[in-house]
């Protein structure tokens, strides 16, 4: 009875006429009636929005595809780039490349389109070369799962010839051995050959009968003509040169002959008569074949050469039935064709004076089948290694930093498909050097014959 007194009061109490309840009644009891209503609200409006709904089928339409990749299989030690073909692959028009793998690791990525993607040749760690690997394409935020493809890359090289304590490793030759080839070198006062496939290390000659203090800075060294036909021919930066007979045990009585040149020489190449071709100090000699023979063979200076006086290396190669000679100096590499004992249309083909590589200095160079053009280039925090591009650029020959060492001095094409990088210091191992190295790359193409080994039987 009280109750239902309360209830009347609240519902009646201050009405305007009797029978009629008041407003303010009605507003409370609207307010208690939508209290309920209005927590609920708030409740679920603040819940976090569903991530994934397990009765709902995962959107493919614009699923990342992989159908190929280019080189088919496996890229080879000299491919420096590597393109990935499908569809669905410029996810966000580029703009994001995290989504792209290769053996597990991100690379470089030259290029994004729709339907392909180019990435530079990737680092990876030593356990995933020579073997399948994956390359991977996803969408960044997972809704989709990733597209993956097998793939092989071949390891950039290998490091041949340790002789580890000594200082400098001061010029490299090859013989024709087939099949392999052996790889002879000058370091410290010693004349080595490596014999790469027993993996075998022989002095050939020592101190008392080759490096005396007359050949103790060797600046280059290769094999030309000769009755024996293992005539190795050195230069010295001196104003004569040597001939020594190679043989494959230590023979104290085999020592050097010397040959008197007109002026300081330190580069010799041989084209494939058996002419040998000197660079001195702004100048260029050329003996015939009997060079191979003769006690005084006869140097002849040569016309028409307008390189820089500090000659780095001399290559001959053939191009189109033609005998030409390129000569680097510090900034440049010049070439020209060889008619008789002149040096014609001496045009410059690489320039690196007004370019961003003009704080480096060339230290060396070779040339591919192609004539193409690799150049060893010093004073590059970052590279060693470089190459003149189609367009005439200067290029690191791989974009990744990582890949090859960063101390290479001297540059030797072997046979084949052998380049060899040549430092006193190559580094063994990530964050360790260690002096007296020689590091094997083995590219996709041929190097330009060294015709002095053709006399080598």
């Amino acid at each position: 009875m009280k109750n239902e007194k309360l209830r009347q009061n609240i519902f009646s109490k201050r009405t305007f006429t009797k029978g009629c309840i008041s407003p303010w009644a009605i507003f409370v009891a609207c307010c208690i009636l939508i209290l309920p209503v209005l927590f609920t609200a708030c409740e679920y409006n603040n819940k976090p929005e569903m991530i994934y709904d397990p009765t709902v089928a995962n959107d493919t339409t614009g699923r990342p595809t992989i159908t190929g990749i280019l080189p088919a299989t496996e890229a080879v030690a000299g491919v420096r780039e590597i393109t990935i073909v499908g569809s669905n692959l410029g996810i966000k028009n580029g703009t994001d490349t995290s989504w792209v793998f290769i053996g597990g690791v991100r690379p470089m990525i030259k290029d994004i389109q729709n339907s392909s993607i180019t990435i530079y040749r990737p680092q990876l760690s030593n356990d995933k070369y020579d073997k399948s690997i994956y390359v991977s394409v996803t969408d960044t935020k997972m809704k989709v799962e990733s597209s993956n493809k097998a793939y092989m890359v071949e390891t950039p090289g290998v490091i041949v010839g340790d002789y580890t304590g000594v200082s400098t490793l001061l010029a490299v030759d090859f013989d024709k051995n087939n099949p392999g080839e052996n790889l002879y070198t000058t370091a410290g006062k010693n004349l080595y050959k490596v014999d790469f496939a027993g993996v075998t290390q022989t002095i050939v000659l020592n101190p008392v009968n080759l490096l005396s203090s007359a050949y103790a800075s060797i600046t280059a060294m290769s094999f030309g003509p000769g009755a024996h036909g293992r005539n190795l021919f050195i230069a010295v930066g001196k104003n004569y040169i040597a001939r020594l007979y190679v043989v494959d045990t230590l023979d104290k009585n085999n020592k050097p002959v010397t040959l008197t040149v007109p002026a300081v020489v330190s580069q010799l190449d041989f084209d494939e008569n058996g002419n040998l071709y000197l660079g001195g100090v702004g100048n260029i000699y050329v003996a015939d074949s009997s060079v191979g023979t003769s006690a005084a063979p006869v140097f002849t200076l040569m016309t028409g050469y307008t390189g820089g006086p500090n000659i780095k290396k001399i290559r001959v190669v053939k191009e189109s039935g033609n005998q030409y000679l390129y000569v680097a100096d510090s900034l440049g590499v010049w070439r020209s064709q060889i008619v008789g004992s002149s040096l014609v249309n001496c045009t410059q083909v690489v320039n690196l004076n007004g370019t961003a590589l003009s704080a480096c200095v060339i230290t060396s160079f070779e040339l591919d089948e192609h004539s193409s053009i690799f150049l060893c280039l010093k004073n590059n925090p970052n590279y060693s290694l470089f190459i003149k591009e189609i367009d005439g650029s200067i290029t690191p020959f791989y974009s990744d930093p990582n890949i090859l060492p960063k101390t290479v001095e001297k540059l030797t094409w072997g046979n084949s498909k052998y380049l060899y990088l040549i430092s006193s210091s190559l580094q063994s191992s990530p964050g360790t050097y260690a002096p007296g190295r020689i590091y094997r790359l083995t590219l996709d193409r041929n190097g330009a014959p060294y015709q002095g080994r053709t006399f080598i039987k």
